[in-house]
């Protein structure tokens, strides 16, 4: 067997190597076995003129039907549009993103350091507001916000959508883990529903929205738990937003330099900053379909002293470190920004992904 391979060069046992390449990694080894064994299935593709079949079987693959269903996994293609000229990014989003999802769903994120989203939230409360107008002009659009719709934001941390949303129309209910986060919510947007709960396991009844919404929060769900829990909630016919306002380091000086501060406190801090290219929906279930994917940038603009407090009130920092820790950060952040003007603007991606319930 692979695994027994594996495990014998490395020196361990099979239950030790399984182990210890899961907490490394965050994806046991025969799942990453099968990405690679996918990736090397590309270029066969690409380079050969050999059968679907044959490099099935060449890349250690059982069966074709696993093969086919693997490869779709990993690029939202079949193999064989893949071979006609439909290739796209030649490392599947499984190796990035999934296994940073999967390891937050494991506690395993930060190199299992402990994060606590209250200890940060009355900072969070002031300077995370920072979506564009457009952006909920954009949702609205979408469906969200309409008269006599009940609206249930999940992960709602200090109210951030209700909060930019109510004008527009619609009763809204915002839900979150966090204590702290709600009584945040609860002060600044008096007139809108809180509850402090788990969106796994919501204490409301069944069929009682129009639609769910989740800003920033999608990663720290268990996703097989949590989308028939969403099912149950919504109505007939339904809709789920999720939203994500994305960082990028690799094309914005600013953000890379923070970054790599944030890394220097926090060296086990693992963000996840990249543009989402291609959309992998691998947990996706029976109870949902996508019905649309927007996708926009935004230069989103900030004093040197908004930027600090808007990275001071991140999971790296305010909701892990020492507050003398953080004293530090903020104050060596300010000299990076020395060189900035008093006002600049930093490069977000917004994507917004819209589902209607089955």
């Amino acid at each position: 067997m692979v695994l027994d391979e594996l495990a014998e060069t490395s020196g361990y046992s099979v239950p030790q190597f399984s182990r210890l390449f899961t907490e490394f990694t965050g994806i046991t080894p025969m799942r990453y076995v099968n990405v690679v064994r996918i990736q090397n299935s590309t270029a066969m593709l690409s380079e050969t003129n050999k059968s679907i079949t044959e490099i099935a079987f060449a890349c250690g693959f059982d069966t074709l039907e696993v093969f086919e269903r693997s490869f779709k996994k990993y690029f939202g293609i079949s193999a064989s549009e893949y071979r006609s000229g439909c290739q796209h990014t030649p490392t599947p989003f499984y190796l990035s993103e999934q296994i940073y999802y999967e390891r937050l769903r494991n506690m395993a994120i930060d190199g299992g350091n402990n994060f606590d989203w209250g200890r940060t939230a009355e900072l969070y409360a002031k300077s995370r507001n920072i979506y564009p107008q457009e952006f909920w002009e954009i949702l609205h659009t979408l469906g969200v916000g309409q008269a006599k719709q009940e609206i249930l934001d999940i992960g709602t941390g200090t109210g951030i959508l209700p909060m930019n949303m109510v004008h527009y129309g619609g009763d809204y209910t915002g839900v979150d883990l966090s204590s702290e986060m709600i009584e945040q919510a609860k002060a600044l947007v008096p007139d809108i529903s809180f509850i402090c709960a788990d969106a796994h396991n919501l204490p409301l009844e069944n069929g009682s929205f129009d639609v769910v919404t989740a800003l920033q929060c999608w990663v720290y769900f268990d996703k097989e738990k949590l989308l028939p829990e969403l099912h149950r909630v919504l109505k007939k016919d339904g809709s789920l937003y999720i939203m994500f306002l994305t960082w990028l380091p690799d094309e914005d000086e600013i953000i890379r330099k923070s970054f790599e501060l944030v890394k220097r406190y926090n060296p086990n801090w693992s963000g996840f900053m990249k543009r989402i290219d291609r959309l992998d929906f691998h947990w996706l279930s029976k109870d949902f379909s996508v019905e649309t994917v927007m996708k926009k940038d935004f230069r989103l603009p900030f004093s040197k002293e908004s930027w600090c407090d808007r990275m001071v009130a991140s999971r790296g920092i305010g909701a892990t470190l020492t507050e003398d820790k953080i004293y530090e950060f903020r104050a060596e952040l300010r000299g990076i920004l020395n060189a900035e003007n008093e006002d600049f603007t930093v490069l977000h991606e917004g994507v917004i992904i819209k589902l209607k319930r089955n």
